[in-house]
């Protein structure tokens, strides 16, 4: 039988409770409020009454690093730094197909070491807070993706085992093979079904998974219109929600518009097509929330700085506008980066001063409409990495390390704050909502915000205690 505390910590602990206003609790930032679901263009949890802002990071490296039991400490130190810098998001990869160390290693074959690195990213995530977005597959050919299905269903198909086979002759056959989307289906309900083997929760059953990404930055050169990457999203993102109703879903988009309605090319860049429909892809069935990414210096590449300003103001505005029109539906910008050129000296301070401006201009935008009510509530940079630990090889110029990063982690730190103010003031105004014509004020009288933000941070830390205590109690019935 477990200890337990004494009676008198525990009375004084639900005093506090009680002392504390119920909406207090609701901001505290743990996953212990359940799922995350939609409702409008906001991100809710609990009953509806705490929104959930998200300041993120990419990170697709955390399962295959987890995967090495000696170097798990890193995980740790990634999810440790990140929470320190109020961040409450990562996206990262739930896939890695074929190659030298892969999750699968053909259809339906899969290395159980590296499915357990997976399940200590999830328990970990867990543990400090952050919820995980998880992506399915990749539109290129990094960790297998598209080209790796089809190329499994051409060996295959070679080998008389694939049944309902065509000649398939492009990675893009990926979109329309009936046999290498019974792959795909195949393993998404291996992913979502697995059950933790830290925690003992299913994945499809876990709040600490944010969502699913049907798959990383789709395009489709063999229909540059949309149809193609249109019609799997419309057949896959039904399909994961008869196996996991509960989470949410997103197809991965990067934003290019192609020739549907309320679609114009002449927005992306270069004015071309890229093979997606930004509004109506996020209109599909099974579609929870939209998708961009901002990389103007590269999408741009040659173009002036004026010019990529311009750009981002023009892609930003567009998005958030169509999205509101439109969707009806949250946005969140999955990734963002500027690329930090190999350069000693003077350039390579003016490169990091280049970076950390886009940074702020970024996540200024962000806070712009999520402070207004507008439908873009967070986003993610690309890509967090560690101060050593053998990650040199990971480094590809957007990298932020963030104990040596300073200015960088600055920014970031603030621009939580700001987020999880947000938050708290949609809960202390719980009951009613505000009006999308006027933002939200900082520091309102008569409210929770009044308190003193160390008083706030004291009292929300014995909520946390309590709601901890009360969870052992809780663990320790259900395990005698």
């Amino acid at each position: 039988m477990r200890p337990r505390p004494p009676a008198l910590v525990i009375s004084l602990l639900f005093l506090l409770v009680l002392a504390v206003p119920w909406h207090a609790a609701a901001v505290g930032g743990d996953l212990d409020s359940g799922m995350v679901r939609v409702d409008g263009t906001r991100f809710v949890a609990g009953d509806g009454d705490r929104t959930v802002y998200l300041s993120g990071f990419n990170a697709y490296w955390l399962m295959e690093m987890a995967s090495d039991p000696s170097r798990r400490g890193g995980v740790v130190s990634a999810f440790r730094q990140a929470k320190a810098h109020g961040l409450n998001l990562a996206r990262t990869w739930a896939f890695s197909d074929g190659g030298d160390n892969p999750l699968q290693s053909s259809p339906g074959v899969y290395h159980e070491h590296m499915f357990q690195g997976l399940d200590f990213v999830v328990a970990e995530a867990r543990r400090h807070g952050i919820y995980l977005l998880l992506c399915l597959t990749n539109n290129f050919d990094d960790f297998g993706g598209k080209r790796q299905y089809v190329q499994w269903a051409r060996e295959d198909i070679t080998a008389g085992a694939g049944a309902g086979g065509r000649n398939l002759t492009s990675a893009d056959d990926f979109f329309n093979s009936t046999l290498v989307k019974s792959y795909y289906k195949n393993h998404v309900k291996t992913v979502l079904t697995r059950v933790n083997t830290v925690t003992g929760v299913a994945y499809r059953d876990d709040p600490a998974i944010f969502g699913w990404e049907l798959m990383n930055e789709p395009r489709c050169g063999a229909e540059p219109t949309g149809a193609m990457v249109q019609a799997w999203v419309e057949e896959m993102a039904p399909y994961l929600k008869t196996i996991d109703a509960a989470h949410l879903v997103t197809a991965g988009l990067e934003g290019f518009y192609g020739d549907g309605a309320h679609e114009s090319k002449e927005l992306n860049p270069w004015s071309i097509y890229y093979g997606t429909n930004f509004v109506a892809t996020h209109q599909a069935a099974g579609i929870d929330f939209a998708t961009i990414h901002l990389y103007p210096d590269v999408w741009l590449w040659g173009s002036t700085a004026d010019q990529q300003a311009r750009f981002f103001r023009n892609w930003t505005a567009s998005h958030v506008r169509d999205t509101e029109r439109h969707l009806r539906k949250p946005l969140l910008v999955t990734e963002y980066g500027k690329f930090l050129w190999e350069e000693g000296g003077e350039n390579a301070t003016s490169a990091t001063q280049r970076r950390d401006g886009f940074l702020g201009m970024v996540l200024d935008a962000i806070y712009e409409s999520a402070s207004k009510g507008g439908p873009l509530v967070g986003g993610a940079f690309w890509q967090l990495l560690l101060d050593g630990d053998g990650m040199d090889a990971l480094k590809d110029g957007y990298q932020i390390v963030l104990p040596e990063d300073a200015r960088a982690a600055s920014i970031i730190s603030d621009h939580s704050e700001k987020m999880a103010e947000l938050s708290k003031q949609d809960a202390a105004m719980a009951g009613r909502r505000w009006s999308r014509s006027e933002p939200r004020k900082i520091g309102r009288f008569g409210s929770w915000g009044d308190a003193h933000p160390y008083v706030q941070r004291f009292l929300l830390r014995f909520v946390s205690l309590f709601r901890s205590v009360s969870s052992l109690f809780d663990w320790s019935r259900v395990a005698s």
